[in-house]
């Protein structure tokens, strides 16, 4: 049924901890409760949740999310796609994982510099520690376009990306023999995609979403060609690509600035097909898309309500449609920061109460017990989308 396919980007747990008057030493489990009962109501299958580990205290930090991913999550059979993206190293400059001194490390190999190195380590234990409570990883978030506009460089994340999938299905197996099923149905999937690109169209520097795939897919130095080679297969279980409509735009100056649902459900069709083509020329036909952000900011321009209703009626069904989608995650539960003016973040199918507040990490303090002021219509709607994919 396409309904199991259907997800949201949730608040991270790791924000809601120490946030509630009762427990300011712990997580909030009313905010954490309250988000994942109005998430059933709705039917969502999946959530995406990101990591966050902040100093040395890598445990203490990692288990801030166990009470979402350990009961909530189970209690309303949610499956669970974690991030590992740059905030397992919060604070750090992004930039270290390219321009950190390479050293051959005793453990993971050769090309590894300290940012890296840190990196697996945490990632490994997280996946360690919760097993088959989290079922699927997403490794980065739009590496190709930072929000800086910079760039990793494609074959720092496939060697990023191969690594840490050959410790995930293999040497951390080996470790612990015992117990280890939960890997051979826990999916590694290649970050969110950005569909624009890195730099800007017709410019020096350039590189699409198609040539930066292919570059981890062929670059020497990446490690996917010489990994299929050896195992016989490319190191992942998935591409997740992030399809916003106004991002492709950006990417064909060609293509006209329409406003249509109907319209931009096809054109994000027609540049999934594109990609695909490129995935059958580099070797890689059947690697399924994970969609793990989509979504319409009723904030931006002139968008409204209503077009978020038919952006989400035109989008969700045509990819729960296409049998190379395993998954698609709706942008986002809840609105956040900023919350007016021009750049305006109202993606949230609801509206919790939130202040500034700069001693927060995200620097906003949401109402504790979590319960959303507005309901937009998205929120019911989404329902209906669930219900008409589940026959």
């Amino acid at each position: 049924m396409s309904a199991e396919k259907m997800g949201m980007v949730i608040r991270d747990p790791w924000y809601e901890f120490g946030t509630h008057s009762q427990f300011p030493a712990g997580p909030n489990t009313v905010f954490q409760d309250t988000m994942g009962a109005l998430l059933a109501e709705i039917g969502v299958r999946w959530v995406r949740l990101e990591f966050h580990i902040e100093g040395d205290d890598v445990a203490g930090q990692v288990t801030r999310n166990d009470y979402f991913i350990n009961e909530v999550a189970p209690r309303y059979g949610f499956k669970v796609l974690g991030l590992l993206n740059f905030n397992l190293l919060r604070g750090e400059p992004t930039h270290y994982l390219v321009t950190g001194r390479e050293q051959l490390d005793p453990l993971y190999g050769g090309g590894v510099n300290a940012y890296m190195r840190t990196w697996l380590n945490r990632a490994r234990f997280i996946a360690n520690h919760y097993q088959g409570n989290v079922h699927a990883y997403e490794i980065l978030n739009e590496q190709n376009r930072m929000p800086d506009n910079s760039v990793i460089p494609a074959y720092i994340t496939a060697r990023l990306h191969t690594k840490f999938y050959h410790f995930f299905h293999y040497r951390d197996r080996e470790a612990v023999p015992e117990g280890t099923s939960w890997r051979d149905t826990t999916p590694i999937i290649l970050g969110g995609l950005h569909p624009k690109g890195t730099g800007e169209p017709g410019r020096d520097r350039y590189i699409s979403d198609l040539e930066y795939i292919t570059q981890i897919y062929t670059h020497p130095w990446g490690g996917f060609a010489d990994y299929q080679r050896t195992v016989g297969r490319f190191p992942l279980d998935g591409l997740a690509y992030h399809p916003y409509p106004e991002e492709i735009r950006g990417s064909l100056n060609r293509v006209p600035r329409l406003r249509d649902a109907g319209w931009e459900a096809t054109m994000i069709a027609y540049r999934m097909d594109e990609v695909r083509q490129e995935l059958r020329g580099l070797g890689d036909p059947d690697v399924p898309f994970w969609i793990t952000e989509i979504g319409y900011n009723v904030a931006f321009q002139h968008q409204t309500e209503a077009g978020q209703i038919e952006f989400m009626t035109a989008v969700i069904p045509m990819l729960n449609q296409r049998s190379d989608v395993a998954a698609n995650f709706w942008f986002k539960y809840e609105d956040f920061l900023p919350a007016t003016g021009p750049y305006a973040n109202q993606w949230g199918v609801v509206r919790i109460p939130f202040e500034p507040d700069p001693t927060r990490p995200d620097g906003a303090r949401y109402q504790e017990d979590g319960q959303p002021a507005t309901f937009r219509s998205s929120y019911h709607h989404y329902r209906v989308l669930v219900e008409q994919g589940s026959f």
